[in-house]
């Protein structure tokens, strides 16, 4: 049974994510700074589904490196507790190198792999595309890019 902050999370985010369209309308500022907060307070809570949403809409639309950063901190977080979307995403933050993660092949590779095995058809992807031409630090391999195709 989830807990009550768990709860309390997962009612946060439904709001919020229901009044998002509506908040970045022109004239609704303080709707606007409401809908934020209840999404950063669910993401402080850990709830998974916000860390992912809250995580790429502060990724992709922030407005200051801040919010960039804390963008995909919150991704980092939800591929922790295991969400394959926030894994793959974890995978292209290494790979880009996005503050505060610098650009790690290793790392990149070891969030697309986890990814990959939930699933995750970009990450299968991209393992096979990354073993067909040698990137990300793994040798060229055929076989191993053939597993990935194949496994999507």
């Amino acid at each position: 049974m989830p807990s009550s902050n768990q709860l309390l999370a997962s009612l946060e985010f439904s709001l919020a994510d229901r009044f998002y369209k509506l908040a970045c309308k022109p004239g609704l500022k303080l709707f606007r700074h409401a809908t934020r907060a209840l999404m950063h307070h669910a993401a402080k809570l850990g709830h998974q589904r916000t860390l992912l949403v809250f995580g790429q809409r502060l990724l992709t639309e922030g407005t200051t490196s801040r919010e960039k950063m804390l963008g995909a901190e919150y991704l980092m977080q939800a591929a922790h507790q295991g969400n394959a979307e926030a894994q793959w995403l974890a995978g292209c933050i290494y790979e880009k190198g996005l503050p505060p993660f610098v650009s790690s092949d290793p790392n990149a590779v070891t969030w697309y792999a986890r990814a990959a095995e939930q699933g995750h058809a970009k990450a299968r992807q991209r393992l096979a595309q990354a073993f067909r031409l040698g990137e990300l630090g793994l040798s060229a391999s055929a076989e191993k890019a053939s597993q990935w195709d194949t496994d999507a």
